[in-house]
């Protein structure tokens, strides 16, 4: 579910500069800063998921989210 609210809620574009919590490329330090997605949209995400899946956990929906924006990197 979150994967596909993301793509609901950011742009692909903005997904392809940002990473969940912004900071720097950890394949390539010396690359271009990643930006932080927006919060407010996130924590918007992150309880819309966890309202529709009661058992879900956080941690596991950011992981799910972090390889959402990974595989469109390398798509």
């Amino acid at each position: 579910m979150a994967r596909t609210l993301l793509l609901g809620l950011f742009s692909v574009d903005v997904l392809l500069k940002s990473n969940l919590t912004g900071g720097v490329n950890k394949v390539n330090p010396s690359s271009e800063r990643r930006q932080p997605l927006d919060p407010k949209k996130l924590k918007a995400l992150l309880e819309a998921v966890v309202q529709q899946h009661p058992g879900a956990k956080i941690p596991d929906i950011r992981t799910a989210i972090n390889k959402r924006i990974c595989e469109l990197r390398h798509q």
